[in-house]
């Protein structure tokens, strides 16, 4: 299973994919909207989770790219 997963705090995202790692899925990490944007142009996911609060911009904008 492959997973973006966008948070711009970086303590709390090594956090998060070293555990989804340890359960064995594939982890894409970005820190913001920009490079969020740029993988989801380039690569198809299974799961995205999505920091609201972003330093460029909101997930919920992410979050309505992938749904159009």
């Amino acid at each position: 299973m492959k997973i973006l997963l966008v948070e711009d705090d970086k303590t709390i995202a090594s956090g998060l994919e070293y555990s989804l790692e340890q359960e064995g899925f594939n982890i894409v990490l970005c820190h913001d909207v920009s490079s969020g944007k740029k993988v989801l142009n380039e690569n198809e996911f299974d799961l995205c989770l999505l920091d609201i609060s972003l330093p460029d911009g909101s997930g919920y904008e992410l979050c309505k790219m992938i749904r159009a």
